[in-house]
């Protein structure tokens, strides 16, 4: 048993160190890595109405949300997943920026699908 728990450790480890060390700029890959897809969908379309579509928004929208809401400067329930997740802390400015580059790029849902 404690083999396994070892071994599970060791494979979480490598795999945080893997998307510690995905390039900045590869804001797809970041937006699935650092989890923004759990709440925001994996096209910039959130899952539940509660939480904001994010696709075609503003770059520098993004970011400053974001940042904001890591400084818990916006606080509540629903940030609460960003402010206490250890991996969304972490987020570097330079990943920030990439990840908001890459959701401006996606398409909105179409205008029939809006919830």
């Amino acid at each position: 048993m404690i083999k396994i728990v070892k071994y599970c450790s060791f494979l979480l480890l490598v795999s945080l160190l893997a998307v510690a060390s995905a390039p900045a700029q590869d804001g797809a890959r970041l937006y699935v890595h650092k989890f923004c897809t759990t709440c925001h969908g994996q096209e910039g379309i959130a899952y539940a109405p509660n939480y904001p579509n994010l696709a075609k928004q503003n770059e520098r929208y993004l970011v400053n949300q974001v940042k904001d809401i890591i400084a818990k400067k916006r606080a509540n329930k629903l940030t609460l997943l960003m402010t206490e997740h250890p991996v969304v802390t972490a987020v570097s400015d330079a990943e920030i920026s990439a990840i908001a580059a890459h959701l401006n790029k996606l398409k909105p849902e179409p205008a029939s699908q809006a919830k």
